[in-house]
């Protein structure tokens, strides 16, 4: 069988590869995310297939996948007010149909992730599977009854936005309050911590500090904070037990350069969850951020595990 194209689409760099059904990478190259204006992402994509595949029409490819960090619209086939990109409404499918001749599959990236980790990854063998990245953003994909659950729209797994909290009020990037990606999202936990240091008697910091920073002053034997390391590990534990008590997972499988840089923050969000129900395994992924890339190609081998 004909390799599938796959294209992963972020906010800041967008990837393009080709992978076998086994989910072997046969070629990859990355590119910034293009911000010129919406039609130049389709373009470059397809662009990059194109190149990949000797500039034959059609791509000599089984079919593409899409994956796309934000809200798509599964029947206009396009990506929706999108992360970090500067655009309301991106199309996606049409333009890429158009440019190689073959029909592109679209998933949100998350969900795709979650189909990646369960055929290639760390949910093998697992009835339910909840994936979470923890990047720039927060989000989720859930696999459960031998499907990637979609939703109405394409958008099932939104985590990031269930509230974790009444206290703080940190303003998450949607315009509301109280969201876990708010508080313990990359972009989130240096806006997290300026409030805690305010509500807590510490004096914020005048520079603008990194997440990795933060976290190396607020957690360990040396922390100058070490009550923000506390209260941050409660948030993740509510987002933690939120996850468990909606999907009563097998596996959760954690994801994003926020947790693959900081793998001891598993431990101290475990310690906070609430134990209504029994605690699934919980692992760090270890398709080392190729979930979402690798999960595009899957969507277009396994069609039916997709709802």
């Amino acid at each position: 069988m004909l390799p599938a194209g796959a294209i992963d689409i972020g906010g800041t760099n967008t990837r393009v590869a080709i992978i076998g059904r086994d989910g072997v990478i046969i070629r990859m190259e990355r590119c910034k995310t293009p911000a010129g204006n919406p039609g130049d992402i389709a373009g470059k994509v397809s662009d990059l297939l194109l190149a990949m595949t000797g500039g034959e029409i059609p791509v000599p490819l089984a079919v593409i996948g899409i994956a796309a960090a934000g809200q798509i619209d599964l029947k206009a086939g396009t990506l929706v007010r999108p992360p970090k990109i500067p655009f309301t409404l991106v199309p996606l499918v049409s333009p890429i149909r158009e440019r190689t001749g073959l029909e592109p599959r679209l998933l949100n990236d998350c969900r795709a992730a979650v189909l990646g980790e369960v055929i290639t990854g760390g949910g093998k063998n697992r009835g339910t599977v909840v994936y979470i990245t923890i990047s720039t953003g927060i989000g989720g994909g859930i696999f459960t009854g031998g499907r990637v659950m979609n939703g109405r729209g394409g958008n099932a797994g939104e985590i990031g936005h269930f509230p974790v909290d009444t206290t703080y009020l940190v303003r998450c990037t949607c315009g509301c309050s109280g969201h876990w990606e708010g508080y313990a999202s990359g972009k989130g936990i240096p806006v997290f911590y300026q409030e805690w240091c305010m509500k807590n008697s510490h004096s914020p910091s005048s520079a603008e500090l990194t997440t990795g920073e933060i976290l190396s002053r607020s957690r360990g034997e040396q922390a100058e904070t070490p009550g923000f390391g506390a209260a941050l590990a409660t948030i993740n534990g509510r987002g933690l037990s939120a996850v468990i008590v909606a999907y009563d997972p097998d596996s959760i499988i954690l994801d994003g350069p926020v947790i693959r840089n900081h793998p001891d923050l598993v431990e101290d969000a475990v310690r906070m969850t609430d134990r209504y129900l029994i605690l699934p395994e919980i692992c760090i992924s270890p398709l080392e951020g190729d979930a979402p890339l690798i999960g595009a190609a899957m969507a277009v081998f396994y069609p039916d595990m997709i709802s």
